[in-house]
């Protein structure tokens, strides 16, 4: 019965397919005759306008109350229109009938004639009426008269049953042809197939083969195909089984000769098991020596364990002592990261000391230049104007580059001492950061590496300074040195914000990330990603221990392959002001 399951199940999602695609064009086929009808209907009402408007204007003239009712009356009867207002040249209303707009919502002095847009199923057509005499034209009035929805679809009730009966009867031819088809390619198929499979017998292979009727190429015919070379394998397996079962008789009886062969070499090792019985006694002997020994070694081993718990107290000593190394190495660590700033800080610092050098060499020989002259009486006025320009442009010169130096060592100074001292400081937090970050210019400016901070208004705090400057270098260093190999552009993002007291810092690169498993040692002592190329790996162990110890914080660590590192740690602060 599957497949009569299966032929129904597509027959019905085929047929509805076409019956939604029929239902949906039905529908705008209906739509289209609605909107054609009621075009036809506002022509029709612009007709009668003009039939009548010539005896309504004049009836209007002559304040013939009568004969604007007995018109009012007579449109009203006409099919396609339900309701009219006649208004005078002052607007008052002098016949409002049928289903119409609120004479509110009427063109007010208008002088053309307009289709009224359809509201709640009423529209219509407004003209205004307007009377000649004598050459001149006079407005007396207007009218407006309106047709409805049910209108139109009393005119379209012929088509509606036609389009309607169309669908029903074109559904029904289908489901009949697909009924037909589906039975005829598919449930016939399928019923041939399941009743000659089910004749299959084992010991009648050849009568069990498949002989399907009326199919040519299809998927039953490589059914059939598959279902028959199944046949032939498994005649080709029986016969390969009984030649198997021959040879399978053969082994028993060699096996039956070879049992004979065993029984007899059975009796000869039976003798020669009681010789085995007298070496058998022998190696208890050997046994009982051999745990009197036994009981030696034991007593030598207790000996032992008391040297190695000895040891063991040794071993307590040396750890301590280590530990003792470690923190030393740790603060070995700030300073070998304080001297890396000052190498950095001296390059750069040269730079505009050796430009203002060479400004002031230039100022002095021009002004020696200048005394000669003046010596010799030479001095002309030109020479005098080189001079004054040469003077300001050297002295603007040494300005900028002595200031340039001033800042970085300023910037270098606060940095410094604030890693190397653990007192409490007042700093503005967006300000203090950015001089963190100028003071690492040395190692960004041979990169094309940014550091980009975003803070907040710059609020003023009290913390511990030094160890803010102390985690932020480390962060940036080890990015510098681990995070961009291989990438030219990389971005550093500095994020701080302060709320309820506490500094939330987060800090991300772009870099190439690290795997979950050098995720979790990120942040133990001594371990490092590369260590051949003079990592120490007690950055981010200095980094955790001055977060979570020194300003009683916390930190956390997220981190990808090709996803970069971020860091979030937050500590309590001071607030000074807002």
């Amino acid at each position: 019965m599957q497949n009569q399951r299966i032929s129904r199940s597509l027959l019905t999602r085929v047929l509805s397919v076409y019956f939604l695609l029929t239902f949906m064009i039905t529908c705008v086929h209906i739509a289209g005759e609605y909107f054609n009808t009621k075009r036809y209907l506002v022509a029709e009402l612009e007709n009668q306008q003009h039939t009548f408007a010539g005896s309504l204007t004049r009836a209007l003239w002559e304040f013939n109350s009568p004969q604007i009712n007995a018109i009012a009356e007579g449109l009203i009867n006409i099919p396609s229109i339900g309701g009219v207002i006649i208004r005078d040249d002052e607007g008052s209303i002098l016949v409002q009938s049928g289903t119409t707009f609120e004479p509110a919502q009427l063109p007010s002095e208008q002088n053309e004639a307009v289709n009224l847009t359809e509201q709640n199923g009423v529209f219509g057509h407004y003209s205004p009426l307007i009377f000649e005499f004598s050459g001149q034209s006079t407005r007396v009035g207007d009218v407006a008269i309106f047709s409805n929805r049910n209108v139109a679809i009393d005119r379209l009730k012929v088509s509606l049953a036609f389009l309607i009966g169309n669908a029903i009867i074109k559904s029904t031819l289908l489901i009949l042809i697909f009924s037909l088809a589906f039975s005829r390619l598919l449930s016939r198929p399928f019923q041939q197939l399941s009743k000659q499979i089910e004749t299959f017998h084992i010991d009648d292979l050849d009568n069990s083969r498949i002989h399907l009727k009326d199919q040519h190429n299809n998927e039953f015919t490589q059914v059939e195909d598959a279902y028959n070379r199944l046949i032939d394998n498994l005649q080709s397996h029986q016969a390969d089984l009984h030649l198997t079962e021959q040879k399978l008789r053969h082994a028993n009886q060699q096996l039956d000769a070879q049992n004979n062969l065993l029984e007899q070499e059975v009796a000869r090792k039976t003798s020669r098991l009681s010789h085995l019985m007298m070496d058998l006694e022998n190696r208890r002997h050997e046994l009982e020596q051999r745990q009197y020994k036994l009981e030696q070694e034991i007593r030598q081993r207790k000996l032992t364990e008391s040297t190695l718990k000895r040891t063991n107290q040794r071993l307590k000593e040396s750890l301590e002592t280590l530990q003792r190394a470690q923190s030393q190495l740790v603060e070995s660590e700030k300073m070998a990261s304080l001297g890396g700033l000052v190498a950095g800080i001296a390059h750069d610092i040269n730079t505009p000391i050796g430009i203002g050098v060479t400004a002031s060499s230039f100022l002095a020989d021009r002004l020696e230049q200048l005394a000669i002259a003046l010596e010799d009486k030479s001095l002309t006025q030109s020479q005098l104007g080189h001079f004054i320009a040469d003077g300001r442009e050297s002295v603007q010169l040494l300005d900028s580059n002595l200031n340039r130096a001033k800042d970085l060592i300023e910037s270098f100074k606060q940095v410094a001492v604030d890693q190397t001292s653990d007192a409490m400081r007042d700093i503005g937090i967006c300000e203090y950061v950015d001089g963190v970050v100028q003071s690492l210019r040395p190692k960004l400016k041979h990169t094309r590496h940014e550091v980009k901070v975003e803070c907040e208004t710059d609020v003023r705090i009290r913390c511990l300074a030094g160890s803010l400057a102390q985690i932020l270098t480390n962060m940036i260093l080890n990015s510098l040195l681990h995070a961009f190999d291989g990438i030219d552009e990389g971005v550093i993002r500095i994020r701080l914000r302060v709320h309820n007291d506490t500094l939330n810092c987060t800090f991300q690169d772009n870099g190439n990330g690290m795997t979950q498993d050098n995720l979790d040692h990120l942040f133990d002592p001594f371990f490092t990603t590369r260590p051949n190329d003079g990592g120490s790996g007690l950055g981010t162990h200095i980094i955790r221990n001055l977060v979570c110890q020194t300003l009683q914080g916390d930190i956390t660590a997220h981190s990808a392959p090709g996803k970069g590192l971020r860091y979030d740690f937050h500590f309590p602060v001071e607030v000074l002001d807002h």
